[in-house]
C-alpha cells in the first residue's frame, strides 16, 4: 500500500500527518509530492522525510493533477502491484479515514474508492456550494450519483494507474476528469463515508475560485457558450436570408447552417472528440437528437399552455430542460470518450452500506 500526498506550500500539518499515517498504517509507504513549493518549504519536506516519508517533486508549480500523475508514474516504476491511496496535506483527512479507504481499495482493487463527506456542521459556503454544483454536473455528464465529487481522499487498485496517466488536466479539474473516466469505463465507484473536516474555513486550500471553477466546469460552460453563439448566428442568418428569399428558405437555411456549426463546435471544442471514424454516425445521432428536442419543446410548450403557464415561461422551462438533456446525451452517447484502457466489468461483490453507488 502506498499513500500519496500531493503538497504545495505545506505547513506543520504535513509532517504531523506523516507520523499519524505511519501509526495508523505501519506497513504503508508514504510518498509526498512537492508541487513546486520553493526553497522556503524545504525544512517542512525534510521533516516529512525524517518522519518516514519519501519526498519527490519538481521546481515549478504544475498543479494537483500533474502531481498525482507524477506519483502514479513513480509507483508504476518503483512499486508495481501496490494499491494507492491519495490524501491531502492540509489536515482535512483523518488518519482513520485514510485507513478506511485503504482497506476498501485493498478489498476491491478494481473499484475507484472515494472517501465522501456529509458536509454537515460548520462547512464554508463556497465548499458546500461548489461540491453541490460539481455533483450535479457529474450526474448530468455521467448518469452516476456521487455525493462528494471533490474529495481528495481516493483509493486506486494497481491496475488502474496506467489509465490514470491518460486522464487530462493538470490542476483541480483532474479529479473530476478521473471520475468521468471511471464512469465511462463502467468502473464501480465505491463511496466510503468519512468525517467532514475544515480547518480555518479551508484557508489552506490552493483552489482558485474563478480559474479553477472554469477548469472544472469547462465542458458545461463551453457547451452553453457554443449554444448561445449558434443561436445568435441563426438569428443573424435568418434576418439576412429573409430579405432575399421566402420564409421557409430563411428558416431552413439559418437552422441548417447553425446546426452544422454547433455540431462542429461541440465535437471539436466542447467534447474534444477528434476521431473521424464515427463522424457520420455522430451526424445522424445529432440530427435525431435535434428533431426529438424540437418535438419535445413543442409538446412541452403546448402542455404548459394548457396549465395556463405564460408562453415565455413555458418556453424558458422547456429550453432549460432541453439544454440539460442535450448536454447529457451528447456527453454520454454521441461524443462519448472511449477509455484508453480496457473496459472494466462491473464487480459482482457483495452489497455493503458504505459502497452503494446510485445510478440516475
Amino acid at each position: 500500500m502506498i499513500v500519496v500526498i500531493p503538497s504545495l506550500e505545506p505547513d506543520r500539518r504535513l509532517p504531523d500527518l506523516v507520523c499519524d499515517i505511519r501509526r495508523e498504517l505501519p506497513d504503508a509507504q508514504i510518498l509526498v509530492v512537492d508541487d513546486g513549493s520553493g526553497p522556503g518549504y524545504c525544512p517542512i519536506f525534510q521533516e516529512a522525510r525524517d518522519n518516514g516519508a519519501r519526498v519527490i517533486g519538481y521546481y515549478r508549480n504544475r498543479g494537483k493533477g500533474y502531481a498525482l500523475r507524477t506519483a502514479f508514474r513513480w509507483c508504476l516504476e518503483n512499486a508495481p502491484g501496490q494499491e494507492v491511496v491519495c490524501a491531502d496535506s492540509d489536515g482535512q483527512h483523518r488518519p482513520a479515514d485514510i485507513a478506511a479507504v485503504a482497506r476498501e481499495a485493498r478489498s476491491d482493487p478494481q473499484a475507484l474508492v472515494l472517501g465522501v463527506r456529509a458536509f454537515a456542521g460548520d462547512v464554508p459556503a463556497r465548499s458546500r456550494f461548489g461540491n453541490a454544483m460539481s455533483a450535479q454536473f457529474f450526474r448530468l455528464a455521467s448518469g452516476v450519483k456521487v455525493s462528494d465529487t471533490q474529495t481528495g481522499l481516493r483509493g486506486y487498485g494497481p491496475d488502474q494507474l496506467k489509465d490514470l496517466l491518460d486522464v487530462p488536466g493538470d490542476r483541480f479539474e483532474w479529479e473530476l476528469n478521473a471520475l468521468l473516466a471511471a464512469a465511462d469505463a463502467k468502473r464501480r465507484i465505491v463511496q466510503t463515508p468519512i468525517e467532514t473536516v475544515y480547518i480555518d474555513a479551508n484557508s489552506g486550500s490552493h483552489f482558485r475560485p474563478l480559474r479553477d471553477s472554469w477548469r472544472v466546469f469547462r465542458p458545461l460552460l463551453a457547451f452553453a457558450g457554443a449554444g448561445v453563439f449558434c443561436w445568435a448566428l441563426e438569428l443573424a442568418l435568418f434576418l439576412a436570408l429573409a430579405g432575399h428569399f421566402n420564409l421557409l428558405a430563411a428558416v431552413v437555411g439559418s437552422r441548417l447552417t447553425s446546426g452544422v456549426v454547433n455540431f462542429a463546435l461541440n465535437k471539436l471544442g466542447v467534447f474534444r472528440d477528434h476521431s473521424t471514424d464515427r463522424t457520420w454516425s455522430q451526424v445522424r445521432q445529432y440530427t435525431l437528437l435535434a428533431l426529438v428536442l424540437m418535438a419535445v419543446t413543442y409538446a412541452g410548450v403546448e402542455a404548459l399552455g394548457l396549465l395556463h403557464v405564460p408562453l415565455w415561461l413555458a418556453k424558458i422551462a422547456t429550453d432549460v430542460l432541453g439544454f440539460a438533456v442535450s448536454f447529457a446525451v451528447q456527453r454520454r452517447f454521441i461524443f462519448r470518450t472511449r477509455p484508453h484502457g480496457r473496459a472494466l466489468k462491473e464487480g459482482s461483490g457483495r452489497a455493503r452500506q458504505s459502497t452503494a453507488t446510485a445510478a440516475s
